[in-house]
């Protein structure tokens, strides 16, 4: 298992932490994505991640585009930084 403060583990929970925001059990979450129930319990728990095709697909069902929502970022609004999109 990774790591309390691996990228692997802040990315799983950012995932949990969407998808309850939107109140999805973990298989109305998979539908959407065209994934299993598994897949996404073993992303929330830091055993795998989702490819890039269904991270952005994550994004889109959760409600957020910015790459730094998943890496646990908060953008600085400088304007040029990866997570100001500057």
């Amino acid at each position: 298992m990774a790591s309390e403060n691996s990228d692997v583990t802040i990315i799983g929970r950012r995932i949990a932490e969407g998808r309850k925001n939107k109140n999805l059990s973990q298989a109305q979450f998979a539908e959407l994505l065209f994934v299993t129930p598994q897949a996404v319990s073993k992303w929330e728990s830091s055993k795998s991640l989702p490819d890039i095709m269904t991270l952005a697909k994550i994004g889109e069902v959760i409600g957020t585009h910015d790459i730094c929502y998943f890496l646990g970022k908060t953008p600085c609004n400088c304007g040029h930084c990866d997570c100001c999109h500057g």
